[in-house]
């Protein structure tokens, strides 16, 4: 029962989001009924499934917010800013509701969120009210006639046990009363006499009519969950709405009670304009399971996709991992042991180990997408508690990110899009001063190049006052008052650790707080971050990520009697040069382009032994090249790569390290590092 429980947490996680991104939607489109019908039908089925799994108080709070949209899904009334800011700390609140143990602090959380939420629908009720009740009514009801109704007669006898997995059969009755006009009767008829009576029981049944431009399969849905645990009869009486004509409904049960076979009464309008509907079958039966014809129950089916448990992925890129290891042993013992077969052998398992590996590569990542949620709901909280109006504007979600990396991105973004819109877009009074639209903007773009992931995050705000930021940096004694620097150079300080006061945030229309920790996150992650901006203008953050933490594609390199990983990524060129004519971090030019290098034996080793001839690897960031002097360039590798322990935590010029067929260990370098400390 507990995987049960914990898939059902998993899937309300799933319906929070999907309600977020609706109601998000739903701030710009509030006249889209497709969008409140699904906002509606997600409560229902968190209503329900909480109900089952014995979240009770999940359930009866969500049956409240449910009550609220069905105001908005009958078209009483339009949904309103006011709702759906509500609706959205309700979903906050829903989270905290999640526990299987609830305690009394739980219950009285959970009574305010529907004490909360009854006040929302008392306010839209006295709204309705106020314009006059009578031409609403008048209004409802012409409305209500000139939709194709069919009446229906539904019997719902549970059994006694229903009650003992969580269900409430009066929701499943409010469900229906929300479709249309219900005709409802209670029947006591089972009830025992009372030293028999279970209170765990249910002795009630139910039957009713209902009016209604719903579907039968739409009527089916309600007891969805309850099929095998009751007896349910839907039977199609009238092709109108006939709930007012007490002959007919009459008619209809002394019908049923004689056990005759009831003639619908057919609509008189055209038949060119009857519903789609009429044409499905007037009469169905829920039975339980046991009973569905075997043509029904071996119906081939086709499954596009399964949900699996974050976990797994990785313990399957750990065993892929572990796998290219062994294929690396194993390529090792062939070329020593030089044998036809088995180099066959390694050849074909070489090939599926990339196989796999690409595979569990491409399973491992998730598109931006599944995280945008959170971006929108950043911008609508802060736009209404900081009273600016912002827009987001997102490209190119669709890109996809090794999920351990896009979960260790999504703070450094949310920080970024908070400093935007905090310090970074004006007021509306200020942004129609500089000539602005009135309302701001916030851009993610995101974008794949090559092996790497590009995204930008710019708002058309204030930008960064550089002279500012200079002086500041002076103050903070980050630079001296004789540094020359270029204005992406000043940007850039803001990055830097002890640069974030509050007093900056005050002085200057910029980021500060705590971009200091963004740009070690991102750095942590191998990526690189950029910033560029332009005052009264625009800021843009860049930051460049590889897609995967866990495998990518190297050299490897020799370097005295160690081993060195260069990400394939970054390299450019590999050129031959004699050791005589290098100096350490000597300029080198190659094809006439002059550049800086490190020498890694002279850095690494500094024994003076290096071999006569070396060679170049040219890598690059941005525009910049610089060159990496190895002694040995070995073949390409794919490095499967492990953190660095404790003790090798000094050497920053490392992003981790790669274990090889021998069982020795190379280092990957972090080019970007490199290019930072040596340049």
């Amino acid at each position: 029962m507990n995987s049960f429980v914990e898939k059902f947490k998993d899937e309300v996680k799933d319906y929070c989001e999907r309600l977020e991104s609706n109601l998000l939607l739903l701030e710009h489109e509030p006249e889209n009924h497709q969008v409140i019908e699904e906002v509606f039908r997600i409560m229902h089925s968190m209503k329900g499934s909480g109900g089952m799994f014995g979240f009770d108080l999940l359930s009866d709070v969500t049956h409240d917010l449910e009550s609220l949209y069905d105001i908005f899904r009958s078209k009483k009334r339009q949904i309103d800013s006011e709702a759906i800011s509500f609706t959205l700390k309700s979903i906050d609140g829903l989270h905290q509701l999640m526990v299987e143990s609830p305690t009394s602090d739980d219950a009285r959380f959970a009574e305010k969120m529907k004490s909360e939420t009854r006040m929302q629908i008392a306010r839209l009720n006295a709204e309705i009210h106020s314009d006059e009740q009578e031409d609403i009514h008048a209004t409802r009801n012409s409305v209500l006639s000139n939709l194709n109704q069919n009446t229906w007669y539904i019997s719902f006898v549970p059994y006694e046990n229903i009650l003992k997995n969580g269900t409430n059969p009066l929701y499943l009755i409010d469900e229906l009363n929300a479709f249309g006009e219900c005709n409802i009767q209670v029947s006591f008829d089972r009830l025992p006499a009372l030293v028999a009576m279970n209170p765990e029981n249910c002795y009630v049944s139910w039957s009713l009519f209902i009016a209604t431009a719903e579907n039968i399969e739409t009527l089916r849905d309600v007891f969805i969950f309850v099929s095998d645990q009751a007896e349910i009869l839907i039977e199609k009486v009238s092709s109108q709405n006939v709930l007012h004509d007490e002959t007919i409904l009459a008619n209809f049960l002394n019908t049923k009670l004689n056990e005759e076979i009831w003639e619908i009464i057919e609509s008189e309008m055209p038949e060119a304009d009857l519903l789609q509907d009429e044409k499905e079958e007037d009469t169905v039966t829920l039975k339980s399971s046991v009973e569905i014809p075997k043509n029904s129950a071996f119906a081939q089916t086709t499954v596009d996709s399964i949900r699996v448990d974050s976990k797994k992925i990785d313990q399957y890129m750990n065993l892929v991992s572990e796998l290219i290891t062994a294929q690396s042993r194993l390529e090792l013992i062939t070329s020593m042991l030089n044998h036809p077969d088995l180099e066959l052998i390694a050849e074909n398992f070489g090939k599926l180990s990339r196989q796999l590996r690409d595979n569990a590569f491409d399973m491992s990542l998730i598109p931006l997408q599944s995280v945008a949620v959170r971006f929108n709901r950043l911008v609508h909280d802060l736009s209404k508690s900081l009273e600016k109006e912002v827009v987001l504007i997102t490209e190119g979600m669709e890109t996809e990110l090794d999920k351990n990396i896009i979960e260790k991105l999504i703070e450094p973004l949310l920080h970024i899009i908070r400093n935007s819109i905090d310090h970074g877009i004006e007021n509306r009074n200020d942004r129609l001063i500089k000539q602005k639209e009135a309302f701001g903007t916030v851009k993610i773009k995101a974008s794949t190049t090559g092996s790497s992931v590009l995204i930008e995050v710019e708002d058309d705000g204030a930008g960064l006052d550089l002279t500012q930021i200079k002086k500041k940096a002076i103050q903070k004694g980050i630079i001296n008052d004789h540094s020359n620097l270029t204005d992406e150079e000043i940007a850039r300080l803001i990055l830097e650790p002890g640069f974030t006061t509050a007093e900056l945030v005050t002085d200057v229309s910029g980021r500060g707080v705590g971009m200091d920790v963004v740009k070690k996150r991102i750095q942590e992650m191998r990526g690189v971050i950029e910033l560029s901006t332009v005052k009264d203008r625009f800021t843009r953050i860049s930051i460049k990520l590889p897609l995967s933490l866990s495998i990518i594609d190297g050299l490897l390199t020799m370097v005295g009697d160690g081993y060195y990983v260069i990400p394939s990524s970054t390299i450019k060129k590999i050129h031959f040069i004699k050791s005589k004519s290098l100096k350490r971090d000597q300029l080198i030019e190659i094809e006439g382009a002059e550049f800086p290098c490190l020498n890694m034996h002279d850095e690494f080793i500094g024994d003076g032994n290096a071999p006569e001839e070396q060679l170049v690897v040219i890598i690059g960031l941005d525009n910049l090249l610089f060159g990496l002097v190895v002694d040995e360039v070995i073949h390409e590798y794919q490095a499967v790569i492990k953190p660095l322990g404790r003790l090798m935590k000094g050497l920053d010029l490392f992003s981790g390290a790669s274990i090889l067929g021998t069982g020795q260990l190379a280092l990957l370098i972090d080019t970007n590092k490199v290019i930072k400390k040596y340049m």
